[in-house]
């Protein structure tokens, strides 16, 4: 988060990982692969932005849990 945010010209304050993984039924691997390959489109947008700052080299049908993120305009 740090990296991603300097880049942007801001400081980090504080961030927080949001997930809703444990109120949803969970899909073996194999389940949850075939569900994205049909019925979710690739990520095209996002994919430089999960590659270059989180580190993920596999093309997406999803996106990450969410991080809620508070920066602050960087001091000069």
């Amino acid at each position: 988060m740090s990296k991603f945010v300097t880049e942007l010209g801001l400081d980090l304050v504080s961030y927080k990982y949001l997930t809703s993984t444990s109120l949803r039924t969970p899909l073996g691997s194999a389940e949850f692969g075939k569900f994205a390959l049909d019925k979710l489109p690739k990520q095209l947008h996002m994919r430089p932005m999960i590659k270059k700052y989180l580190a993920q080299k596999n093309q997406l049908h999803y996106t990450l849990d969410d991080y809620v993120i508070l920066a602050k305009k960087a001091h000069i």
